[in-house]
């Protein structure tokens, strides 16, 4: 997945030849510099917070690849330089532009290819959903250069992964090298294990072809019918037109993304303020519904503390009542410590992660189900896959 590459593949910025005389900047002070830019309170108060911190001798260096390190660099210098406007270094403004003509063109690559990929399931009347990458940059920021994409997720039913991969392979496409050498019993048991499927066509295009919205061992259902049925468009480009996600869908989806990737970056964060604050309106009542529904609820509880706590969204007086408890509370200061020293670790300690899966399972039931799913998983990589 693109959320786990390094952050050099994120566009990593080079070393400037504007470095102030200043010492340079610890870590911690460079990711309060990048999480005030990116904050959802009033410009005005992001830029005194900014101008403080850079009033101390900073380093934007430092500060530019912790951005890159939480793999928010595009939308970071974007803020930052419509934030300062001429106080912003010329070199920050420079580097940061070029970093986003060159995500812009990789996306805009991306998306004319997705366009491509949707229409050919649709002409075949499968049903597909469109996610992550140029889609939720679009959908959330009204931007496709607003966030760096590496691949393009697609979700189809489990029952049609076979014609799936038929047209995928009409269209140029073949499977990931991981996946290539398996079949048989392998293949299918490797499949419902991670719920999708990677493809590549080129050097140029990586696709997840997602069979269910989240692996098995999450109780999120596979990827019901009234997601389809509540689908909205996303125009990427003039011509390019994709289903994606309900407002209330994606906030559930982004959530359960980011306990899946254990919250190792500030990006998780920052995708779910930006679906709470896009132009699409969100029914808060009916998020609720949904996620008790889909059994949902602590991870999408959790998902929305992060955003209130680290990145300031405003919530409604009776959903900050509803995600202030002490489960929700206690793993929620749990995961922002972990992002502020991001730097120290790749990832959570095996305690922690264990701390998090059980807080964000709304049952015993489905404590036990990702435990299962969990050893079946290690049985598969230390045994099981060829």
């Amino acid at each position: 997945m693109a959320d786990s590459s390094p952050a050099s593949s994120s566009g990593a910025p080079p070393a400037s030849s504007e470095r102030p005389a200043s010492t340079e900047t610890p870590p911690l002070k460079a990711f309060e510099v990048v999480r005030a830019c990116l904050s959802s309170r009033p410009a005005a108060a992001r830029r005194d917070t900014v101008r403080s911190l850079v009033g101390a001798g900073l380093d934007w260096d430092t500060v530019r690849r912790e951005a890159a390190r939480h793999r928010v660099l595009p939308l970071f210098d974007r803020r930052v330089e419509a934030l300062l406007g001429e106080e912003c270094p010329e070199s920050v403004r420079k580097n940061g532009r070029k970093h986003r003509r060159g995500v812009r063109i990789r996306n805009a690559f991306l998306a004319d290819e997705l366009g491509r990929v949707v229409d050919a399931f649709q002409e075949a009347d499968l049903p597909v959903l469109a996610h992550k990458g140029p889609v939720l940059s679009k959908a959330v920021f009204g931007d496709v250069a607003a966030r760096h994409s590496v691949d393009m997720d697609v979700v189809i039913p489990r029952a049609r992964a076979r014609e799936a991969d038929r047209l995928l392979r009409g269209l140029g496409y073949e499977h990931a090298a991981k996946r290539a050498a398996l079949e048989g019993w392998r293949k299918t048991l490797s499949l419902y294990l991670d719920g999708q499927w990677e493809f590549t066509r080129g050097a140029s295009f990586m696709l997840d072809l997602h069979t269910r919205i989240m692996p098995p061992g999450y109780t999120f259902p596979r990827a019901p019918r009234s997601f389809w049925e509540r689908s909205e468009p996303v125009a990427l480009r003039d011509d390019v037109t994709v289903p994606g996600f309900a407002p209330e869908d994606r906030v559930l989806v982004l959530s359960h993304h980011g306990v899946k990737n254990q919250w190792r970056i500030l990006r998780h964060v920052v995708d779910i303020a930006g679906a709470l604050r896009a132009p699409s309106a969100l029914d808060w009542s009916r998020l609720r519904t949904r996620a008790r529904k889909q059994r949902a609820t602590r991870a999408t509880q959790l998902g929305l503390f992060l955003a209130h706590d680290l990145l300031e969204v405003p919530l409604p007086a009776p959903i900050r009542g509803w995600i202030d408890i002490p489960p929700v509370r206690r793993v929620g200061a749990q995961m922002a410590a972990h992002l502020r020293r991001r730097h120290e670790t790749d990832a959570l300690g095996y305690r922690d992660r264990v701390r998090l899966q059980l807080a964000t399972k709304d049952t015993v039931a489905g404590q036990l189900r990702y435990g299962a799913h969990s050893l079946l998983h290690h049985l598969w990589d230390s045994v099981l896959r060829p």
